[in-house]
């Protein structure tokens, strides 16, 4: 914990080093002090505490000053080896790539190399990429950057956990191959990866059965859909899809069985310990070496050596120890959700698992009832475990989790069983094609249950926005009160109470309430979108592209979510009620004008239209100051579907003209309040 607080403290305080190499050295002394007998011997906790907490500062520190320098965004030659397998994501082919700058064009203080998402346009060429592949190319590698846009995925914190310093996108004919180079290990290992799923292709395997296969077996979640991930989310399945003890245990188990061991000579149990370890990281490595699987495979090994010790192993230690090796390892881990959710399940698991067991008697029964027993408390623990991070990064809490898991749980166990079976009757054609076939019928029950438990009612709890200071309120409120109902302590319990009244102060003094009616312009480059906003249940939406061509799913709709709002309806021409009006682009919306142009058939107005903004989009051609003429206004907005050199063209001749430019693709969403008198924009970034 120290450790964990140590990382969290630099990341948003940014502590000079300094002051925590000193911190180092005096926790030493305090541990030295604590040593002798002559002084209390707290002084040796307190040490160990501010150690492990200055370590932490000095890691993070290290790791943000390895990626703070960044890329200058500027034109140039660069080298890239490929370090995973190309994907395909609608016009383009994303792919991870080691990138090196070279020639004599480099800018002092900027990056020069590291990791980089390179999309390149889907082409004939494009679709021959592989892993290991040396490539030059042309173009400009920028510093990844969120869009602004409310409640959206927050690609730069993404991408830092990542290791991912800048993006980049390749027109064709910018780029071209110069071979492959030779493969590390783990490129061997996701090339494996790539056999594998080619195999499950050939078998007959395809669509949502193929996608959920390849998830369960070696972790490859490339092939899930959005509606894939969001069925198995709602009904609170998601940790099925995801590499992690559950999986591990069962390949453990597997391979243990495979390879046991006859009499107690301790030379045979070390080998088979060994080897089946040897072949627990060789999964992890082909599974792509996630937190989770990094996590679990930390874990069995450290089994394994008590075994080879014959000896007993803590596990809330043993779980410590990975996570305090994965910090030192790479103090990003601390703030990739997969880490924050795997280490908090296991953490619940350990300490609520057993008093569970204990209040509803699972000893005193069956072995069916014992099963069941164990699989409804774990799930209960893991629930209250994951809840804080749950509430915060997705706002919703899955109802029927104890009805899905001892659905997919023995099914999982099943499904990779028959998977091992599956690929050891390669010899076998015929044999292979039947366990495949039953493979295939578990796997699409298995979605068809879940889907049938996702149509009941009420299948997820929608809960409040709460921020990060909200979550750790309620991570302290459910330790204190798991230990107040297991210890019966009334003191706890008294805590956990002041605890719930304080958060459910705090959520509401911190709530950020929009005062409606008001107007949001969205950023995105690929269309336009402007929301009016009325109430949750009655907003519209204005866009200068065809319906069919609006893709909001990554834009607005993390935005309706969260706050539980209605999809908007569609503001086409010549529509109008009592609320707002829409015709020939000009949008009157509670004593609002707002006017959208995307063309240039403004020219052709006659009459002067004061407006209260007006909404430059690709397409817009014309001079500022003609456009003033034609609709007077205090406030131009420039829409990011606009070229480059547009938006500095239209910048310079607002600042000429002397009134406010506002460039949505550099200060992200705004909001436009219809309550105020004056017109102001404010940001929504971070909101």
């Amino acid at each position: 914990m120290p450790l964990m607080l140590g990382i969290a403290v630099m990341w948003f305080c940014s502590l000079s080093l300094q002051a925590a190499f000193l911190l180092f050295v005096s926790g030493c002394l305090l541990m030295l002090l604590g040593i002798f007998m002559f002084f209390p011997k707290i002084l040796f906790g307190i040490g160990a505490t501010v150690v492990m907490f200055a370590i932490g500062v000095i890691c993070e520190g290290i790791d943000e000053r390895e990626m703070q320098p960044r890329w200058s965004g500027y034109k140039g030659r660069f080298e890239a080896v490929l370090l995973e397998v190309p994907q395909m994501q609608g016009s383009s082919t994303k792919v991870r790539a080691e990138v090196l700058r070279i020639g004599r064009d480099s800018i002092l203080g900027m990056r020069r190399n590291g990791i980089v998402n390179i999309y390149v346009a889907n082409s004939v060429e494009a679709e021959g990429l592989q892993i290991g592949e040396r490539i030059l190319f042309e173009g400009k590698v920028e510093a990844p950057r969120n869009a602004g846009n409310p409640a959206e995925f927050d690609i730069e914190r993404y991408c830092y956990v990542n290791g991912v310093t800048g993006t980049v996108f390749l027109r064709p004919g910018a780029w071209y191959s110069k071979g492959v180079v030779p493969l590390t290990c783990k490129m061997h290992a996701l090339q494996l990866r790539e056999k594998i799923v080619g195999l499950y292709e050939r078998l007959g395997f395809s669509g949502d059965e193929l996608s959920v296969l390849s998830a369960l077996t070696v972790g490859d979640k490339s092939g899930l859909d959005y509606s894939l991930k969001e069925l198995y989310a709602t009904v609170g399945a998601s940790h099925v899809l995801a590499l992690s003890g559950l999986h591990l245990g069962i390949f453990y188990m597997i391979m243990t069985m495979f390879f046991p061991v006859r009499g107690r000579r301790r030379l045979f149990v070390v080998l088979r310990e060994l080897w089946v370890v040897a072949l627990l990281w060789c999964f992890a490595l082909i599974a792509g070496l996630s937190p989770s699987v990094v996590r679990a495979t930390t874990l069995f090994t450290l089994m394994s050596l008590a075994r080879c010790m014959h000896r007993d192993v803590s596990s809330v230690n043993s779980l410590s120890f990975a996570a305090i090796v994965m910090l030192l390892y790479s103090p990003r881990y601390l703030f990739d959700i997969s880490f924050q959710l795997s280490f908090a399940a296991v953490f619940a698991i350990l300490l609520i698992v057993p008093w569970l067991r204990r209040l509803m008697r699972a000893d005193n029964y069956g072995v069916f009832y014992r099963y069941l027993a164990d699989l409804f408390a774990v799930s209960i623990a893991a629930q209250i475990g994951v809840l804080p991070f749950i509430w915060y990064f997705f706002g919703e809490f899955p109802v029927y989790f104890l009805l899905a898991n001892p659905i997919v749980v023995p099914i999982a166990f099943v499904v990779m069983w028959l998977a091992v079976v599956m690929l050891l009757l390669m010899p076998l054609p015929f044999l292979q094609d039947c366990v495949a076939q039953l493979l295939e019928w578990l796997l699409l029950l298995q979605n068809m249950s879940l889907a049938r438990i996702a149509s009941l009612p009420g299948v997820s709890l929608a809960l409040p926005h709460i921020d990060v200071a909200g979550a750790c309120l309620l991570a302290v409120l459910l330790v204190a009160m798991m230990y107040g109902i297991m210890q019966r302590s009334c003191v706890a319990l008294s805590l956990s109470l002041l605890l719930a009244s304080g958060m459910g102060i705090y959520m509401y003094m911190s709530h950020d309430e929009y005062e409606r009616p008001y107007v949001i312009f969205y950023n995105s480059n690929s269309c336009s979108a402007v929301q009016f906003v009325v109430s949750d249940d009655e907003s519209y939406l204005l866009s200068s592209y065809p319906r069919i061509d609006v893709d909001l799913s990554y834009v607005a709709e993390p935005f309706w979510r969260r706050e539980k709002m209605e999809h908007p309806e569609w503001l086409s021409d010549g529509f109008s009620n009592a609320n707002i009006s829409c015709l020939d682009g000009m949008v009157c919306f509670s004593g609002r004008r707002v006017k959208m142009l995307f063309d240039d058939c403004w020219r052709e107005e006659e009459t002067v239209q004061p407006v209260d903004c007006i909404y430059l989009c690709r397409g817009f051609q014309g001079p500022v100051r003609e456009l003033l003429s034609v609709y007077p206004t205090r406030c131009v907005i420039m829409d990011a579907t606009l070229y480059a050199g547009s938006r500095r063209r239209i910048a310079r001749e607002c600042a000429e003209a002397g009134i406010r430019c506002i460039d949505i693709e550099t200060d992200g969403a705004m909001m436009l309040s219809c309550s105020e008198s004056s017109v102001n924009l404010l940001p929504m970034r971070d909101r």
